[in-house]
């Protein structure tokens, strides 16, 4: 059987066709996109943010505020004597952008009284993000009031997270 010029260039044609759909079935099993992907895991902040305040409550008479200012950080407190260089702070609020946290089921139950509220602005959004943490023995937890989820980070997390450790 002899085909002819037309003939073969249709062959061609569908047979690299074939190849194409099959690389692209194939990279989808091989490399599933992340938002495919279930969300068991959630940055605390959203990628790629640029925090511009920062204020963290202890109490309603002891309060840490760190605001950015050009490129560097100042650190303001109130009714606490605290002492953080410039790179402890940076290190801190990367921390803060760079944290993954495993989302948790919606009914946990804790004693309210326990929780830090952490008030965080970011560039770009009008609304502060608000964040109570709950320092435990073993774990972390952080309920983010404007998506209303839980993340759960190791109990270590809590030292970079906040400027007093308690």
């Amino acid at each position: 059987m002899k085909l002819s010029k037309t003939g073969w260039n249709n062959v061609i044609i569908f047979s690299v066709m074939i190849i194409i759909l099959m690389i692209n079935v194939t990279n989808d099993k091989l490399f599933p996109d992340n938002e495919n992907s279930t969300h068991a895991e959630q940055l605390i902040l959203p990628e790629h943010a640029v925090i511009l305040t920062m204020s963290v409550e202890y109490s309603a008479s002891q309060q840490v505020f760190i605001e950015r200012v050009g490129r560097s950080w100042q650190l303001t407190t109130q009714g606490l004597t605290l002492e953080k260089s410039q790179q402890q702070i940076e290190q801190m609020m990367f921390a803060w952008q760079q944290s993954i946290g495993l989302v948790q089921a919606a009914d946990i139950v804790i004693d309210e009284k326990q929780g830090l509220t952490v008030n965080i602005a970011l560039a770009g959004e009008t609304q502060i993000r608000t964040y109570t943490l709950y320092p435990l023995n073993d774990q972390l937890l952080i309920y983010q009031h404007q998506e209303d989820q839980w993340l759960a980070l190791a109990a270590a997390l809590a030292k970079q997270l906040l400027p007093i450790s308690l």
